[in-house]
């Protein structure tokens, strides 16, 4: 029965976030619970509110929920501002505020239909802001506060309020103060590059469901109206939910992107938003993607600043938000909102508009801008070379330049995937996160293709939004799931996660005019449609070139770290492909190709200047680094012994050509290039340590005449290429 099913959904769902066994207790000194506010069509939406113990008029702070404002208190008489998930602050009553709970349509003790924020309900929005600006308690001030759904709807209410503004209404909100809210409803979540979110959407809807399907708060004070409204809410479950799930996997309308997420993405109106908006997201939250971009086009608001630290879905991580020395979050927005609503001069307004934590160096970055200053879009190309690093099905090397010789590299396309990775954490909003596998991908990337640098030369910082740029051919297929994981992995060999991204093969149609493009024209966020229009069929065997959207981070790679690219066919539980598309993977294999012609890389946004990103990635072994240019038929190798441990043996290729295997004590010797045609050519150098671990460099160079063998006052001159 689907109200079964939404049930057992809710408990594991409210075990996720966390759900408040009791109400927090309140010092104000009237509560209102379950006012009737009477919509234009009749339905009844029921509020909580709750006023300050002094006597006057208030700004209102509005949290508008769909997790019923009641659900730690079933009865409705002794209602309470915190508690449960509704995220008020009752703190804001001992700053002069009222607070104020609202149901949305369709949930808690509200009448009506949800559907997860239809245009009926945000119509709402602009009823409830009429209504609040009419009573004898308000200023008609309001501030929007709220995590996750409430996050999203003090966006929405802000956009409806924009709209009352535009038809002539007086302003009500003045200031949001929103956590890990959502931009898009399509990307950001409820599907991964086209694919379903089989991990977090179908628990999300079991637990906005299950909990209207508690009785209403209202029961008892209102038994005949009450029943009504309850008799509305479990048949909804099927109604909208149920069918909603089905209709997406089966790969029906609501599968593509269109109409009805269009309405229900804040990022699509927040143009509008002339006021000041902070919030905060999450590294690892379900809204990654989403939660920069907001900042990126809320182009009109003159006090917008978010906050970025490591975390799953919830509240900014505790330990990485006090090294900031704000104090706690609460009473950092208590701030937010003394200043832009009560004009308190605390110096809120100083703090920086863009406030991320790195991880890796676990430091704060105060910015004026996103995507932030002194970036470096730089790529990183696949390699058929053998890093030496991981289990993977291929073990491929990233390199600064294109290799000079085509390749290739196959994995299946497959049904399941390893569920031990960050990505099962991320998408089930932290509930699978305490295990090793949120920081080692290892199982993961076994039956996945893998690419990774050698060792890095130095720290090297990676802050924005990143595109693995690929081509490849199917083989016995016309579709499959794209999974791109950049991890960071340490000298003990785990791969942590960074980010990552998702594309369904037949959405690989690209929006130039929606897409991203740094100012040097280099495509950093790929917009694909996502809709049946768009949905292209790929033909066999003939190459195609996939741009996967990796959501933005902020990381440094230690120096002796490695970068990693993984691509996977398949994500479980996180992903779900619609059974349309199934059908069209079954059986089939993917070759990722790489080489001169078919130029496979990830493009990463390093931070510093060219040499400096460019020195990063260079790695620890015994290349000579070059000059412009070099008069000398030779290099001469110098080997240092890593940190802790000795080379015992090192080989020399040139050209993929053994020429030099330097063993024991013998760290140092001339590598012959003469007899090499003009061009590129490769010097590749693996080094084998006392403790087993190997390490690789590689570097192409151009030789500007045939190195052939004649008088040294010749001078050939042999200049580097890449480094």
């Amino acid at each position: 029965m689907p109200g079964k099913t939404a049930r057992g959904a809710t408990a594991l769902v409210v075990a996720i976030l966390g759900l408040a066994a009791s109400a927090v207790p309140a010092s104000a000194s009237v509560s209102l619970c379950n006012v009737p506010i009477t919509m234009s069509d009749g339905v009844v939406l029921r509020a909580n509110v709750f006023l300050p113990s002094q006597s006057g008029r208030f700004p209102t702070i509005l949290t508008a929920t769909g997790y019923n404002k009641d659900v730690n208190n079933p009865t409705g008489g002794n209602c309470a501002p915190g508690g449960g998930l509704v995220s008020a602050d009752p703190g804001e009553l001992d700053h002069g505020f009222a607070i104020m709970a609202l149901d949305d349509r369709g949930t808690g003790a509200s009448q009506g239909t949800w559907d997860s924020w239809g245009q009926r309900t945000q119509d709402d929005y602009k009823e409830v802001l009429d209504w609040i600006q009419a009573q004898p308690w308000s200023d008609s001030q309001v501030g929007m506060y709220g995590a996750s759904y409430m996050g999203i709807t003090s966006l929405l209410v802000s956009e409806a309020d924009a709209a009352r503004v535009a038809a002539g209404k007086p302003r009500a909100v003045k200031a949001v103060w929103a956590d890990v809210p959502m931009a898009d409803a399509y990307r950001d979540v409820t599907f991964h590059g086209g694919a379903t979110d089989a991990g977090f959407i179908p628990l999300w809807l079991g637990l906005t469901t299950g909990l209207s399907d508690i009785p209403p708060s209202n029961l008892f004070s209102d038994p005949q109206g009450s029943a009504n409204t309850y008799a509305g809410h479990v048949a909804n479950t099927w109604q909208f939910a149920g069918q909603r799930l089905l209709d997406a996997a089966t790969g029906g309308g609501g599968a593509y992107d269109g109409p009805f997420y269009r309405l229900r993405s804040p990022v699509e109106r927040i143009t509008s938003l002339t006021i000041p908006v902070a919030w905060t997201g999450g590294w690892w939250d379900i809204f990654q993607r989403g939660e920069p971009l907001l900042f990126e086009k809320m182009v009109n608001s003159p006090e917008r600043k978010f906050f970025m630290t490591p975390n799953y879905h919830g509240s900014p991580d505790a330990t990485a938000w006090a090294a900031q020395g704000l104090g706690p979050e609460n009473q950092v927005s208590e701030k937010w909102f003394d200043h832009w609503i009560k004009g308190v001069n605390n110096g809120i307004q100083n703090l920086a508009p863009v406030n991320l934590y790195t991880m890796g160096a676990n430091r704060w970055q105060h910015l004026p801008s996103w995507p932030v200053p002194n970036v470096q879009y730089t790529p990183l190309y696949l390699d058929g070379l053998k890093s030496g690093s991981a289990s993977s099905l291929n073990d491929g090397s990233l390199e600064p330049a294109k290799p000079s010789t085509p390749g290739g590299d196959t994995t299946p396309l497959l049904p399941a995937s390893s569920p031990c990775s960050r990505l099962t954490a991320q998408w089930t909003a932290g509930a699978a996160g305490n295990t090793p596998c949120q920081s080692d991908n290892r199982t993961f990337e076994a039956s996945s293709l893998t690419y990774t640098t050698p060792p890095l030369n130095r720290d090297t910082e990676v802050t924005g939004s990143i595109v693995a740029d690929l081509w490849a051919k199917l083989t016995g297929a016309t579709d499959a799931t794209l999974v791109g994981v950049l991890s960071d992995v340490d000298p003990s060999g785990a791969s942590n996660q960074v980010s990552a991204g998702f594309l369904l093969a037949s959405q690989r149609a690209l929006d130039h005019g929606l897409s991203t493009f740094s100012p040097s024209g280099e495509l950093i966020r790929p917009w694909h449609p996502f809709t049946q229009a768009s949905q292209q069929p790929v033909t066999p065997g003939q190459p195609e070139q996939y741009q996967i959207e990796i959501y933005p981070t902020s990381n440094v790679f230690k120096a002796g770290h490695r970068i990693r690219l993984t691509l996977a066919t398949a994500d479980t539980p996180a992903t779900g492909t619609p059974t349309s598309d199934l059908t069209n993977q079954a059986g089939g294999s993917l070759e990722l190709m790489y080489g001169p012609t078919y130029s496979s890389h990830v493009l990463m946004p390093l931070i510093g200047t060219p040499s400096q990103a460019a020195a990063g990635l260079s790695s620890a072994g015994g290349l000579p680094a070059g000059r412009a240019c070099v008069s000398r038929r030779s290099f001469l190798i110098r080997l240092r012994h890593p940190s802790g441990q000795r080379l015992v043996r090192a080989t020399v290729l040139v050209n993929g050509r053994r020429v030099k295997v330097l063993r024991g004590a013998r760290l140092r010797a001339p590598v012959d290039l003469t007899g090499l045609p003009r061009g590129t050519f490769k010097v590749q150098i693996w080094s084998v340590t006392n403790r087993g671990v190997r390490i690789h460099e590689t570097r192409t160079y151009h030789t500007c005449v045939a190195l052939r063998r004649h008088p040294l006052r010749g001078h050939l001159k042999v200049h580097r290429k890449h480094g």
